[in-house]
């Protein structure tokens, strides 16, 4: 009994091992099912195309953007190259952002059209 668990663990570890740089790049299926995944701790946010349009989540400042509010947006997304290649990859312009927000863990949050 002893050997056949052995066996079993010592099979799902070498698949595990064998498996780790398969799993590290993102497989074309996955991208279909759950879409592209960014590790560059950006979140982007559409506005107008939620789920059943229910914006009542999103900030105030978001939904009734000042021109003062998106000019310093878009400001800042032009001038951060980290964020400008963030949203480069994902094919947004920075003429759409309305609002960037700063998230506890350093992370940006950038609303768009």
């Amino acid at each position: 009994m002893k050997r056949t668990t052995i066996a079993v663990l010592a099979g799902i570890l070498t698949a595990t091992v064998g498996a780790a740089p398969v799993l590290a790049d993102q497989s074309q299926l996955s991208t279909i099912l759950f879409g592209k995944i960014y590790n560059d701790n950006v979140t982007t946010h559409q506005l107008g195309m939620s789920r059943h349009n229910d914006e009542s989540g999103m900030p105030s400042f978001v939904l009734y953007p000042s021109k003062a509010d998106v000019t310093e947006a878009q400001a800042e997304a032009a001038h951060d190259p980290h964020l400008r290649e963030a949203l480069a990859q994902r094919k947004i312009a920075i003429h759409n952002v309305i609002g960037i927000q700063t998230a506890l863990n350093g992370g940006k949050v950038v609303y768009y059209r």
